[in-house]
């Protein structure tokens, strides 16, 4: 294969051909989804304090995208932006309660079924797509559903997913990455395979095995910088997505229990940390099994968290913000013969380009009418030019623009912050507008608003129904 390979590059290069694989050579795909994973891991920076050392091996095999950013920090508008190349924007797929994603689009060819109608074996575990198995099962050709989570009940009064803490019970994540181990090694070779592995963690319920819990010794956490008056500059609409989960903030911020507590955000945060690198183990599995097939220099990886999360910062333990750490993700692609091993690509991009990227990689014709575009020139050359910001959407009206120095934030109401990505640390404390001098940076605003949606799509969700009842009262 590697002479093969080697053959179709030259081939290419004689031609100035952009597809870099013959089309009887196509390459395997390895598709790997993390569920709310943010950027405070040392995959990002050694210093950082969330341990990835497998994470940190993928990367090490090709190219690490810095700054990469999710298109809405929310599961359901986040995962169909990715599987569909749509925006929200496009999609009317705005927030988590707009299920089933298929009603808003019922023509949209997946990623997966787009591979899979060119000849692909399409093969998928755990949770990949938003909204449960249908779309999952109409996408791929074999697909495992994600298994319950188990219910200990650790902490006194949790209810639903709101747990945290060391388990011993076999989690969900054993049973999609041993399936997917098991599709990897038992793969026919007839036609290439595209295998996509969702794991769940270190979505909540945040648990892991008790050795997980030993990288963190609760006398030695770091927590995130909580500055007390962090929400003073803050709109009330930012405000409002940072306490929209009531059921934590209240007992987390007005009235926290003692800190060794099992309620405790120290334990929390605790908690997340260890699901993480939970979560970092269960990527090591899938490259090992990888590599034990033999088929690791014939496989495009790509991996990605749909979106960050707050552990406290911004007074939030939520990911439903506009701010870098529900939206700035790890996003990695392994591509042999096209990314080097050990490229870090500085450039702002969104997970809306996985889509036209991967059809590029493979040789596959584009797809016309997707939102983002192939990041195949950045994965050759990490100083191409790249003319365009991150754009993410939390709800219908609301967006931030990520350029390489700045984050500029408008909410619908018209109210707007911006920080200054260079100077200021990663956790958006100083808002720049909110001060007297917002006058000076008024020709940076006037740049990012170039790129915000000049128009949405309606939202299709609950909240439409809702604001049509409103308006015939």
């Amino acid at each position: 294969m590697k002479k093969i390979l080697a053959l179709t590059l030259m081939i290419v290069a004689l031609c100035g051909v952009t597809n870099l694989w013959a089309a009887q050579e196509r390459p395997d795909i390895l598709f790997i989804a993390i569920d709310d994973m943010n950027d405070w891991t040392t995959v990002f920076d050694k210093n950082n304090p969330i341990q990835t050392p497998n994470i940190k091996r993928l990367a090490a095999r090709g190219a690490f995208f810095e700054n990469a950013y999710c298109a809405s920090p929310g599961c359901n508008p986040s995962r169909t932006a990715i599987l569909t190349g749509l925006r929200p924007t496009t999609s009317g797929v705005y927030d988590n309660r707009d299920h089933p994603w298929r009603k808003n689009l019922p023509d949209a060819v997946t990623l997966p079924k787009y591979f899979n109608q060119h000849g692909y074996r399409t093969r998928g575990a755990g949770k990949v797509f938003p909204g449960g198995g249908d779309s999952s099962h109409q996408s791929f050709e074999e697909y495992f559903e994600m298994r319950p989570c188990p219910q200990p009940k650790i902490r006194k009064g949790a209810f639903g997913w709101y747990d945290w803490g060391p388990v011993k019970e076999k989690l969900t994540d054993e049973f999609t990455v041993n399936w997917a181990m098991e599709r990897m090694k038992g793969s026919p070779r007839d036609k290439p395979l595209f295998l996509a592995a969702g794991i769940f963690h270190p979505h909540l319920p945040h648990f892991a095995p008790p050795r997980f819990f030993d990288l963190y010794p609760f006398d030695q956490l770091i927590q995130p910088p909580m500055p007390a008056d962090d929400l003073d500059d803050v709109p009330q609409l930012g405000i409002a997505m940072a306490r929209s989960q009531r059921r934590w903030n209240g007992f987390l911020f007005n009235d926290p229990p003692a800190e060794e507590d099992p309620a405790s955000l120290k334990s929390l945060v605790r908690a997340y940390q260890a699901s993480s690198s939970y979560a970092d183990a269960k990527v090591g599995q899938l490259l090992d099994q990888l590599d034990a097939t033999g088929r690791a220099d014939d496989t495009i990886i790509v991996l990605w968290s749909d979106h960050g999360y707050h552990l406290g910062d911004k007074e939030s333990v939520v990911k439903f913000t506009l701010w870098e750490k529900a939206n700035h993700v790890p996003f990695i692609i392994v591509a042999p013969g096209i990314t080097q091993p050990g490229t870090r690509v500085d450039t702002p991009v969104g997970l809306v380009d996985i889509y036209p990227t991967l059809l590029d990689l493979a040789g596959l014709p584009a797809m016309p009418d997707l939102d983002g575009q192939s990041l195949v020139p950045l994965l050759k050359n990490p100083q191409a030019k790249w003319d365009r910001p991150a754009l993410m959407t939390q709800g219908r009206g609301n967006h931030a623009v990520r350029s390489r120095d700045w984050r500029y934030i408008r909410y619908k109401d018209g109210t707007e912050e911006l920080y200054d990505c260079k100077t200021d640390d990663p956790w958006n404390h100083t808002n720049l507008l909110a001060g007297e001098d917002r006058d000076k940076y008024a020709s940076v605003v006037a740049e990012h608003q170039k790129w915000l949606p000049e128009t949405e799509a309606p939202e299709r969700g609950p909240e439409q129904v809702r604001d049509n009842k409103q308006k015939k009262r």
